[in-house]
């Protein structure tokens, strides 16, 4: 009998791994396979007036009022969006501006989308287009589950467009229980740099499967107001591991870091060493409890050379942090979707905006240290005080991280 039972457990073990192999082999085709068809978009550099968002409340409120005044186009992009009391009130708003006669179209990642189907249908019924992005595929089927529309992008009249790490949903005003409160970052740009947030919204759509998008030519305005100078980057790979590598070694004084999950590969952990040694003040902001434990054990090897280093981390206490910016010599930033982490830099979608304005970067800093006085500083002693099954954690090979 126990013969038996060893041999089923061995089978089952081994059934795994080589499904889990099969996974592997299929993720890396299909990554090597995507790539050779999306090459990162580096778009040109626009004018835009920027607003900065870190709470639900005042996006929410800011994103329904540019609903509300939309001319003849809201187009939205969300990774997440939940059907909950929020989520439906901003169901109606789109209905209501559909019904004037807007296109208005809603995407969602296929995997990202608790909304019932009772609500896609009132939408429907009510002139909203709606469309889930990346459907799975039978071509490369395990990269098809794996890879994701991880963007956010929000485009109005295409003039004013919104990109940042907010979602849709009552969690992110700080309503989930087990979450609590929810820090985030998130801009509202208004000027000719929302075109590019238009054309990547129209890219995305017809990617998707669904109708061609009939619109006219973006008209190029004008704003008194746009002083920031913005471009923005639509990546799918590991092309956003070489520019950020690349903007970690330009800099001179500091480099500020905000993000969830934080696993970066080693180039990355590299390029912040080389940083500190040339004497670069190197913060990196990351949330003490997570909504992705899994995350955690495997980044403590990571944390741990890097304060040997003499890089400075942070846990975030006042709730749940989900960021991410990175702020260079207090000049310029990235704000957008990407995380630290390897779905981010080889899987998934994303979509970030480089602001070249000391003001704007100043602002998100200054809004980063608030954080940052929430937190508590990272120290050695915390690695000794884990529990056992987050120090046998850390040793997770990176392969199988890879998707975490």
């Amino acid at each position: 009998m126990l013969k038996k039972v060893l041999k089923a457990i061995l089978i089952t073990v081994a059934c795994i791994v080589i499904l889990f192999l099969i996974m592997h082999w299929d993720v890396k085709q299909g990554v090597k396979n995507y790539a050779r068809t999306h090459p990162i978009t580096e778009t040109l550099s626009h004018k835009a007036a920027i607003d900065v968002y870190n709470t639900g409340k005042d996006l929410y409120e800011k994103l329904f009022e540019d609903i509300k005044t939309a001319d003849e186009f809201v187009w939205i992009h969300f990774f997440i969006i939940r059907d909950d009391q929020i989520s439906n009130e901003f169901f109606d708003l789109l209905i209501e501006k559909a019904k004037e006669g807007a296109d208005v179209r809603l995407s969602v990642d296929f995997l990202g989308s608790d909304i019932k189907k009772e609500s896609i249908k009132r939408m429907e019924e009510g002139g909203v287009k709606i469309v889930k992005s990346r459907p799975l595929s039978l071509k490369n089927i395990f990269y098809s589950l794996h890879h994701r529309n991880h963007r956010r992008l929000v485009s109005i009249d295409q003039r004013i467009a919104y990109i940042g790490g907010f979602n849709m949903g009552d969690e992110y005003l700080g309503k989930d229980p087990k979450l609590g409160y929810w820090r985030d970052y998130h801009i509202r740009l208004e000027g000719e740099a929302g075109i590019e947030v238009a054309q990547q919204f129209k890219r995305d759509w017809i990617e998707d499967g669904a109708e061609s998008m009939v619109s006219a030519d973006p008209t190029r305005t004008s704003n008194e107001d746009a002083e920031s100078s913005v471009q923005f980057l639509f990546s799918t790979g590991d092309s956003i591991v070489d520019k950020t590598v690349s903007w970690i070694n330009s800099s001179e004084e500091s480099v500020t870091i905000t993000t969830p999950y934080f696993l970066p590969n080693r180039k990355l952990i590299s390029a912040l060493k080389k940083a500190v040694k040339r004497g670069v003040k190197v913060k990196i902001l990351i949330p003490n409890d997570t909504d992705a434990w899994f995350t955690k054990p495997p980044s403590y090897r990571i944390e741990k050379t890097l304060l040997e280093s003499g890089v400075d981390i942070y846990l975030y206490e006042k709730g749940f942090f989900h960021g991410k910016v990175l702020v260079i010599d207090h000049k310029w930033a990235d704000i957008g979707t990407a995380n630290w982490d390897p779905r981010s830099f080889y899987l998934n979608d994303e979509s970030n905006c480089i602001i070249r304005d000391a003001k704007v970067a100043g602002e998100l800093e200054s809004l980063i240290h608030k954080d940052i006085s929430d937190s508590k500083k990272l120290t050695m002693r915390a690695f000794n005080e884990l529990p056992a099954w987050e120090k046998a954690l850390r040793k997770t090979p990176e392969w199988i991280y890879y998707y975490f």
